[in-house]
């Protein structure tokens, strides 16, 4: 097992990055102290605290634009990305039957 940190030191920071790891994506972002670009981690509502978990981490790495889609689904569901505090109360908000899907973050500055 390694972190994002290390991997970033060895092949550089990526552009973007998918975090996909069934229910792990805080414990991976744990090993992260830099802001990303922009990347993607799955949520899903029985596990809503690991997804507002992970759209705080990034918060304090940097200041990201979020947005959303569900399941497979690429379609995101906001028109204009959402603030960090704007993101963590939609997802507190999703119904148990939505399932899952994805989160996007991107960097200001990108």
């Amino acid at each position: 097992m390694t972190t994002l940190d290390r991997l970033i030191v060895i092949h550089g920071v990526p552009k973007f990055t998918k975090i996909d790891v069934e229910g792990f994506e805080a414990e991976v972002l744990s090993g992260l102290t830099q802001a990303l670009p922009a990347l993607s981690f799955e949520f899903t509502t029985i596990q809503m605290d690991v997804a507002i978990g992970c759209v705080q981490k990034l918060s304090e790495l940097g200041e990201y634009d979020f947005n959303a889609a569900f399941g497979e689904n690429q379609c995101m569901v906001f028109a204009k990305p959402v603030e960090s505090h704007e993101m963590a109360s939609w997802l507190q908000s999703l119904p148990s039957d939505v399932n899952s899907g994805d989160v996007y973050a991107r960097l200001k500055t990108c």
